[in-house]
């Protein structure tokens, strides 16, 4: 190995030295206080209510699930560039995508067959890119630029977090009058700054996604009844009484769960799914919390890349998947805004392993009915002009992805989002998210119907002058359920739905109702008569 390559490698090993160390005396509190140790992933309870009394009523259901792709994704094999695909190609002849294992999202950009799950989101428009997200002075250390992320900002000298900052500035009192549900919950990513805030920080470690689900369970952390009756065990008792009581939400959590059910679709070896399915859980069993962060690790594919990225990606699309095609059964899809996010990109170039060195930009990409649409957000870097390390240059800063989030989705104060964002400026992206969607004005949905005389055929028609999320259900005059007619986004325009004959129910003679229950809104009723 040549020195140069050895001196690398050894500093490349020291560092991810130091990031897990750092994380371990977060986790054990240490670093930190509030936090406690009891696995190799941390679970975060955030004890404040700034998002809550931040929110208008209207939006007061919203949720936002982060998905972490720890280690740094490589976005040129996560979203490939076919408008240069040549360039792609030469920089990379061992590892790049083949066009014929390509599905293209349009004429410019394509995502490799492995991530096929992620399509129908797509076609649906339900997932949205931002191109080339970054930030000025890009730091390769997975360390500091985790911070970095976390902390919107390169500036050494401040450790707290965007949204420790907000919850700091917006709320002194959260010791003293916590709020009687956790604002948000983080699975995993040990040591993350992301909700520090100046004097004490917002998350209580506790731990794994498994202990998350026994919490969701049992309403406790630790069992206090099948311990050896000694010493030792009162010992172990006392102690586990005391992390129960400190959890201060267990119950909360245990009754969310508990008022909820699983969607069977989840693969329970999938460690994104068991975190998306405890997620999916407490929002339908209404906990109520803002903001969710869950993460996959292993992206930091120095060597043999093509197998262990194409499992990753996998992974990511078909939990993203199965986690909305959960959402949407139960009617909440338009609900919940996920997006994903990396420490940073890889290089442009292939190494001599069949992988990729630490790079800068990459795309975030974003999932969720709410999004109104498909599209790309930002120019792609070129893959030519690179910068002195042979990485792309940014195109878009990450903070304006945050902004954008504060404000048209969770509707924050403008004076502490500016707070959060350390006083600089950010611009607002058109991700189709508004902080007003959820205000519907009835008259933009007409129902009417109309019989066929001298037949059984009723039909219901319906126009539409702005996009819903509606469901049809039939109803007899008993209240029993005769059928679910519609589920789903409802184009503006004019659309006619049987009512007496399809390819589900066949009514006989006698009177019913329909009812279109309208996503966030109200239910509107209707009596009809099939002769």
């Amino acid at each position: 190995m040549k020195k140069k390559d050895y001196l690398s490698s050894k500093k490349h090993i020291a560092e991810h030295s130091k990031w897990e160390r750092r994380g371990f005396l977060k986790t054990l509190g240490i670093a930190g206080a509030g936090a406690i140790s009891f696995g190799n992933n941390s679970l975060s309870v955030l004890n404040s209510n700034f998002l809550t009394n931040a929110l208008t009523g209207s939006v007061s259901d919203r949720s936002l699930v982060l998905i972490r792709l720890k280690g740094g994704n490589d976005g040129l094999n996560t979203i490939v560039p076919l408008y240069d695909f040549n360039t792609y190609v030469n920089k990379r002849p061992n590892i790049h995508i083949p066009k014929s294992n390509l599905i293209k999202l349009n004429d410019s950009y394509a995502i490799p067959n492995h991530m096929s799950n992620l399509e129908s989101l797509w076609k649906d428009g339900k997932m949205k890119v931002v191109n080339g997200v970054g930030y000025e002075n890009p730091n390769g250390s997975h360390f500091k630029s985790s911070d970095i992320w976390a902390s919107a900002t390169n500036n050494k000298e401040i450790s707290t977090g965007w949204l420790g900052r907000y919850y700091d500035e917006k709320y002194l009192d959260y010791l003293t009058n916590p709020p009687e549900k956790p604002i948000a919950i983080q699975i995993g990513s040990r040591g993350n700054l992301i909700f520090n805030g100046d004097k004490t920080t917002y998350a209580f470690a506790v731990s794994s996604p498994e202990r998350l689900k026994k919490v969701a369970e049992n309403g406790t952390l630790f069992d206090t009844n099948n311990l050896p009756d000694c010493t030792h065990g009162d010992q172990i008792e006392f102690l586990r009484r005391i992390s129960n009581a400190t959890f201060n939400y267990a119950s909360v959590i245990h009754n969310a769960y508990d008022e909820s059910e699983d969607f069977n679709q989840y693969d329970a070896e999938n460690k994104l799914d068991t975190q998306l399915s405890l997620v999916s859980r407490l929002i339908k069993g209404g906990l109520g919390s803002k903001i969710y962060m869950v993460s996959l690790g292993g992206f930091d594919t120095h060597g043999s890349q093509p197998e262990k990225h194409q499992k990753l990606l996998t992974t990511l699309s078909n939990s993203v998947k199965v986690f909305y095609d959960d959402l949407r059964y139960y009617g909440l899809d338009q609900k919940v805004l996920s997006l994903t996010f990396s420490e940073f990109g890889r290089r442009v170039s292939e190494n001599g392993s069949e992988g990729t060195d630490h790079g800068t930009a990459a795309p975030v990409m974003l999932f969720g009915p709410a999004l109104r649409g498909n599209g790309f957000v930002g120019d792609h870097p070129s893959l030519s002009d690179l910068n002195n390390r042979g990485n792309l240059k940014y195109t878009l800063d990450f903070r304006s992805i945050y902004t954008t989030i504060l404000t048209d989705w969770l509707c924050g104060d403008k004076n502490f989002i500016n707070k959060a964002m350390l006083g600089s400026e950010y611009s607002l992206l058109g991700l189709g998210i508004n902080c007003n969607d959820e205000i519907i004005n009835y008259d933009d949905i007409i129902p009417y119907h109309a019989a066929v005389y001298g037949s059984t055929k009723v039909e219901l028609n319906l126009r539409i002058n702005r996009d819903h999320h509606i469901k049809i259900y039939i109803y007899d005059i008993l209240g029993r359920n005769h059928g679910l007619i519609y589920d789903n986004i409802l184009r503006r325009g004019t659309h006619t739905f049987p009512l007496s004959i399809n390819s589900k129910i066949k009514l006989s003679s006698g009177q019913y109702f329909y009812n279109i229950k309208v996503l966030g809104g109200k239910d509107l009723n209707k009596s009809f008569v099939v002769r």
